[in-house]
């Protein structure tokens, strides 16, 4: 089997059958040397269309698998072949589409707004490189994770950037719930041939849920025949869904491989610190819009951060009831400061109030971020006074609130002697006896963990 036999075999797994029948089969193999696989084109369009589509992620392949890269070479005559070479075919002449487009896109989310932490950060760069540069670098993008995460912030945000950089740009948002139903419309009107032009003719599709494509045969059709073509086109694709290719149900191989030929990022579960800091900057944008006058302290964004810990939209509708409620109650009053127990009682639809067992792990979470250090410097060997005397704040809470034995203490401390949990303890009694505005400070964090 010679060089460019592995690439079609290859290949065939990966196009559809028209694109690696129209583009692939016509070459013929010449030759290899120096590790370069020589293949013939029939004429300059096959040529130029290989080389601006699909020559640099062939070779990505083959380079990385059999170590050599394939070179197209004409098997024609052409005096004015340089003169055309960038000419890249985008739309085929049969295809128009006369109709209106909607962009269907939300203006309010955008970049500025998507909070980044270290569990998106992947995910938001991938994104913001796309809305720079579509079709260009990562072509199809597949960003997926857990519902309420920030997919579609992240799909309405490239949308917004891209149109507003050049409002000639055609972008379709399109879930693949209204994907169906605009096919099934199409068909009803007999208007198929409109449905699929529109879509085809499209610089930029966001298709979002793409977990139910494979619901309906029928749609799932004309989504891989239009996913091609765009590919064909350089048209940039943004697709979200809640889990990996590989774990979709009936999703074609060839998709999922092109899939790979892209880029696929995923957005993970937040921790308590990325649930704090998205809280944060959605009060500051709250405050801004609503222009309320009081004071939402760190206790009950703590709150709401450890009690809704899977869902962003969730927490973000919480935050959003707590102002509501506040505004109504407070409006006529200035510098209010919300209380941990009005919150709770707030939030009673939405939050569970059952009481929750106090471990040292949220012991640990809450001291880190009422005193602006990281869980890891708790239990690590330093002993600068901004961290030595969290921990050994945290030690005393754990010993009152949990009862645990000073020698288990000391383990989730990095391994502390009991001795050193002992000095701790006794080193916070007394500051507790002797200076009334710590005792308080202590006494405000009990009663968090006990309400």
């Amino acid at each position: 089997m010679n060089d460019f036999e592995l690439t079609k075999n290859f290949l065939k797994n990966i196009l559809d059958e028209p694109t690696f029948e129209k583009w692939i089969l016509p070459l013929s193999y010449i030759g290899t040397k120096n590790n370069i696989a020589f293949v013939g084109s029939p004429d300059k369009k096959k040529t130029i269309w290989i080389k601006n589509n699909l020559l640099n992620n062939i070779n990505k392949h083959t380079k990385r698998e059999f170590n050599f890269v394939l070179k197209v070479v004409p098997l024609y005559e052409d005096e004015n072949e340089d003169e055309d070479e960038n000419i890249i075919p985008t739309i085929d002449d049969d295809i128009k589409y006369t109709g209106s487009y909607r962009s269907n896109l939300q203006s309010r989310y955008n970049f500025e707004n998507f909070v980044q932490v270290d569990q998106n950060r992947m995910a938001y760069s991938f994104a913001r490189n796309v809305s720079e540069f579509p079709g260009q670098n990562y072509n199809p993008l597949y960003i997926y994770s857990d519902v309420g995460l920030g997919k579609t912030h992240l799909l309405y945000a490239i949308g917004n950037h891209i149109v507003k950089n050049d409002k000639k740009t055609r972008v379709i948002y399109s879930t693949t719930n209204d994907f169906m139903h605009d096919y099934v419309e199409s068909n009803r009107l007999n208007r198929r041939t409109d449905f699929i032009n529109k879509y085809i003719s499209v610089d930029v599709l966001l298709i979002d849920d793409l977990q139910y494509i494979t619901k309906w045969e029928g749609t799932s059709e004309q989504f891989y025949y239009i996913f091609n073509k765009l590919i064909q086109f350089e048209k940039q694709i943004v697709l979200c869904c809640d889990k990996p290719p590989d774990d979709v149900k009936g999703l074609e191989k060839r998709i999922k491989s092109r899939f790979e030929w892209g880029s696929i990022v995923n957005i993970f579960h937040y921790d308590l610190e990325g649930r704090l800091a998205i809280l944060k900057n959605k009060l500051v944008e709250r405050r801004h819009l609503f222009k309320y006058d009081f004071d939402i302290p760190e206790e009950v964004l703590f709150f709401l951060a450890s009690s809704i810990k899977d869902n962003v939209r969730k927490l973000e509708g919480a935050l959003n009831r707590l102002i509501g409620v506040a505004n109504l109650k407070f409006s006529d009053a200035k510098g209010t400061k919300i209380t941990l127990e009005f919150a709770k009682e707030a939030l009673k639809p939405i939050i569970s109030l059952k009481k929750k067992t106090v471990t040292i792990e949220r012991i640990k979470e809450f001291v880190a971020q009422k005193y602006n250090i990281k869980v890891e410097d708790l239990v690590s060997k330093s002993n600068k006074r901004e961290i030595a005397e969290p921990r050994q704040i945290s030690m005393y809470l754990c010993k009152k609130l949990t009862k645990k034995p000073l020698n288990e203490i000391g383990i989730k401390f990095g391994g502390k002697h009991h001795s050193t949990v002992l000095h701790s303890l006794n080193k916070i009694k007394k500051n507790i006896k002797d200076d009334p505005d710590f005792s308080m400070e202590i006494n405000s964090i009990i009663k968090f963990f006990q309400d």
